[in-house]
């Protein structure tokens, strides 16, 4: 879009991109506001869908696109980028050098790739190069719901030079129960093979080391979520607020599905760019 021909109206794109990270071709949504122009650099949100989800949860799955509309138009929040990758069934994390699939057909298999680095190398990469954006942390934020959540808290407070906003949305955040994921060998083996490795990925203890006090965090959840999520939530909230960072946390009315998340939008979109 160049500065002389600004969006008459927003706009949802669906690109397929290649990443080196998979060695796959990947895709993603990407959601530009009325008036977007090449003249104006813009933030962007990152928003991550859950577990057997793909790039068309949030965008326009949850109806986030004509929320933003709204929001914009009557001043309540700037003008944004939204970008929703497809993450597979695979928590963000680098769980292996090469791509594969456990059980081909499978809804609910586990997708093994370095996915962290899919993440906050290609696509943010892909992103960065292709639209007019704000290419700093202060204007670069990342949210997801359940999975996503997971993926968004463990990818900023990893990398906490490129995000100053994280918002976990129902976040799977674990405590020792996985009686409702497989067990013991179910996604525990997959997320924490061995208690080093989850010292290296549980956004749980990574928060207990996390050096910034510059991040904002949104965390919410149901309180009727099926995972019982708002424990792990309230943990991390807990942590977080005695290591000063900026946390927020809200107990909600709702279940673990999307009508949930869809009564919520407007509160995350003000929550990341609000005015």
């Amino acid at each position: 879009m160049d500065k002389n021909n600004p969006l008459l109206s927003s706009e949802i794109q669906k690109i397929t991109f290649y990443s080196k990270s998979l060695d796959q071709e990947k895709k993603m949504n990407v959601y530009l506001p009325k008036g977007y122009s090449s003249a104006v650099h813009y933030p962007v949100l990152y928003l991550i869908h859950g577990y057997t989800g793909n790039e068309t949860d949030w965008i326009p799955g949850l109806g986030i696109d004509q929320a933003a509309d709204k929001l914009i138009e009557a001043g309540k929040i700037v003008p944004l980028i939204m970008v929703s990758p497809e993450l597979d069934n695979s928590y963000g994390i680098n769980s292996s050098q090469t791509y594969s699939v456990t059980n081909t057909g499978d809804p609910y298999t586990t997708y093994n790739g370095m996915y962290e680095d899919y993440l906050y190398k290609d696509v943010i990469g892909y992103v960065d190069s292709h639209y007019s954006t704000l290419a700093k942390r202060e204007s670069r934020y990342i949210g997801g719901l359940s999975m996503g959540g997971f993926i968004s808290l463990h990818t900023a407070f990893l990398h906490t030079d490129m995000f100053s906003k994280v918002g976990g949305h129902s976040p799977a955040l674990f405590l020792n129960d996985w009686s409702t994921t497989g067990g013991e060998n179910g996604l525990k083996s997959f997320l924490y093979p061995t208690d080093t490795v989850r010292q290296t990925r549980d956004p749980l203890i990574l928060a207990q080391n996390l050096n910034s006090s510059k991040m904002k965090v949104y965390l919410d959840c149901g309180d009727q979520d099926d995972f019982k999520f708002y424990e792990g939530s309230e943990k991390l909230y807990s942590i977080l607020k005695a290591k000063g960072v900026s946390v927020e946390y809200h107990l909600n009315k709702g279940k673990h599905n999307g009508d949930y998340w869809k009564s919520m939008v407007d509160n995350y979109l003000q929550f990341y760019v609000g005015k």
